[in-house]
C-alpha cells in the first residue's frame, strides 16, 4: 500500500464543497491535525536517529577505552566483551530500557551507522521511523559485512520505506532478498530451524503468552490438531459454554501439562519422569479466606486469590511459599558458610524473584547467587549479603567497574561507571493486604492453617 502526504485535488465527478461551509471548515481542520501529527513523526524520527548516531558512538568509544571499564586483569578479548556489556547496561539503566532492548538498538545503532546509509539518511530526514529500521535491519543482519547484497537492499528498501507501512515493507524486503540472494532456501532454513524454542511472556490479570517458534509445518500440524481436538470436544452432547479459541488454548494446556510424547519418540523418557514445578507464594490471609490479595506465581506475576488457594490446596506441582500478612517479610538469617543452605536459597528465590541487576528480568531459578561482599573479603552467607545475579551480572559486577551496595530489606544500590545511581527493590510485598484486621497477630493467622510442613 503506497501513502503519500498530499491531499487529493476535488475531481469534476466529486462534489464541490462551499470552501466556507461547515463541512470544509472540519475538512481543514482535521487535514491541519493529520499535518501537525505528519510534522511530529518526523521530529521523532530525527530524534530517534540521533539516539541511533549517539549509542553506536558511545559503544564505540567504551570499547576503544576497554581499560576505564574493566578489570587490567582480564584477557583482551575478555575486556572488549566485557566494557561491551558495562556500556550497554549504562544506556539501559539511563533510558528505563530492558538491556535485550538496548543490545538490539546497539546493533541496530551499529547496522545503521556501518553499513546501511541511506536507511539512516532517510530517517535522520524524517522520512522513514524505526518501524522502517527495524525491518530493514532484519532483512540484512544475517549477511555478512562486504555482501553485496546489504547495499542493494539499503539502496532499495530505503527508497521504498518513504512511501509505504512497515508491513508492506516487509513483504517487500522478503520478495527482494529472494530475487537478489545467491543462499538457496534450504540453507536458510537449516540457519532458522536451529533457533527455534519456546519463551514464556508474562501479562496482566495472571495471564501469559507461551510462543513456540517451531517449524512451519510442525506448526501448522500442532494447530490443526488443536483444531480438530476442540472441534470435536463442542460436538459432544451436553452444553459447553467455551468459544473456540477457549477449547484451543484448554486443549493446548492439557496436552502440553499431562500428555507424554508417542512411543518412539526421543522425548518420551525425559517426560515420563519430569513433573512441571512452579512456586505459588501465598499470602497467609488469602489462603485462610481471609483476603484477596492475589498471590505471585514465580515468573508470571499476581493470580487470582481462589487459584491461588485451590493450587496450595491440591497442586503436586506448585511449592506452597507463605508470606506474612502485616510485613511480608521473609527469612533473616546469618550463615557462615560459603554455599547458601537450601532453606536460605528459596527464600532468597521468594524475595527476588528476578536478577537484581538495573532492568533485568530474568527469573531467579536461572540466576546464581551472588555474595555481595565477596565471601573471602569477610562477607557472610546471609539474607542480608545475597542476592540472585543473572550470568551475564555476575560477570558485569565482577569484571567491571559497575559498583553495588546491598542495604537492609534486600534493597540494592548500583553505581554505574559513569556515576549514575539505581535502586532494586525486592518485588514481594511489604504493606498489609486489602482486609487485614489491624493488629493481626502472626500467631494466630498460623494456628489458624491446616496442618501441613512448615513451607521453608
Amino acid at each position: 500500500m503506497t501513502m503519500t502526504l498530499e491531499r487529493p485535488a476535488v475531481g469534476p465527478s466529486q462534489v464541490r464543497i462551499h470552501p466556507l461551509s461547515p463541512v470544509a471548515v472540519a475538512h481543514d481542520s482535521l487535514g491541519e491535525l493529520v499535518d501537525a501529527a505528519v510534522a511530529a513523526r518526523r521530529s521523532e524520527a530525527m530524534l530517534q536517529a540521533a539516539r541511533y548516531v549517539l549509542v553506536h558512538i558511545g559503544v564505540q568509544y567504551a570499547l576503544r577505552h576497554a581499560d576505564a571499564f574493566t578489570p587490567a586483569s582480564l584477557p583482551p578479548a575478555r575486556r572488549l566483551e566485557m566494557a561491551r556489556r558495562s556500556v550497554i547496561a549504562e544506556f539501559a539503566t539511563a533510558l528505563r530500557m530492558s538491556e535485550r532492548t538496548m543490545a538490539a538498538l546497539a546493533e541496530e545503532a551499529g547496522a545503521l551507522c556501518t553499513r546501511l546509509p541511506h536507511t539512516l539518511h532517510a530517517l535522520q530526514l524524517g522520512e522513514i521511523d524505526t518501524a522502517h529500521v527495524r525491518v530493514i535491519v532484519g532483512a540484512t543482519v544475517d549477511l555478512p559485512d562486504g555482501d553485496p547484497l546489504i547495499g542493494k537492499l539499503d539502496d532499495a528498501l530505503a527508497e521504498r520505506a518513504r512511501e509505504t507501512n512497515p508491513a508492506s515493507l516487509r513483504r517487500t524486503a522478503r520478495r527482494l532478498r529472494e530475487e537478489l540472494r545467491a543462499e538457496s532456501f534450504a540453507e536458510r532454513h537449516a540457519k532458522a530451524l536451529a533457533e527455534r524454542r519456546v519463551e514464556l511472556e508474562p501479562c496482566g490479570d495472571g495471564m501469559a503468552w507461551l510462543h513456540l517458534y517451531l517449524e512451519a509445518s510442525e506448526a501448522a500440524l500442532a494447530h490443526d490438531r488443536l483444531n480438530q481436538i476442540a472441534a470435536a470436544v463442542s460436538r459432544d452432547p451436553g452444553p459447553e459454554e467455551r468459544t473456540p479459541e477457549q477449547l484451543r488454548a484448554d486443549v493446548a494446556r492439557d496436552l502440553l501439562i499431562e500428555a507424554v510424547p508417542p512411543e518412539g519418540s526421543p522425548h518420551r523418557g525425559a517426560a515420563s519422569s519430569v513433573r512441571p514445578t512452579v512456586h505459588v507464594t501465598v499470602p497467609v490471609l488469602t489462603l485462610i479466606g481471609g483476603s484477596d490479595s492475589p498471590a505471585l506465581i514465580d515468573g508470571c506475576g499476581p493470580i487470582a486469590a481462589e487459584t491461588a488457594r485451590e493450587l496450595a490446596a491440591r497442586a503436586p506441582s506448585f511449592t506452597r511459599l507463605l508470606t506474612h500478612p502485616v510485613s511480608g517479610a521473609v527469612l533473616d538469617v546469618d550463615r557462615t558458610v560459603y554455599r547458601p543452605p537450601a532453606d536460605l536459597s528459596k527464600w532468597l528465590r521468594v524475595r527476588d524473584e528476578t536478577c537484581r541487576f538495573p532492568g533485568c528480568n530474568r527469573r531467579a531459578s536461572g540466576c546464581e547467587l551472588d555474595h555481595t561482599e565477596g565471601f573471602a573479603a569477610g562477607g557472610k552467607t546471609s539474607f542480608d549479603n545475597l542476592g540472585h545475579l543473572c550470568s551475564k551480572h555476575h560477570h558485569v559486577k565482577h569484571e567491571s567497574t559497575w559498583q553495588v551496595r546491598h542495604r537492609e530489606g534486600g534493597i540494592f544500590d548500583w553505581i554505574s561507571p559513569t556515576g549514575r545511581r539505581h535502586r532494586t527493590l525486592p518485588p514481594g510485598a511489604t504493606a498489609a493486604p486489602a482486609g487485614a484486621p489491624p493488629g493481626l497477630m502472626a500467631e494466630r493467622e498460623f494456628r489458624s492453617l491446616p496442618p501441613d510442613e512448615p513451607p521453608w
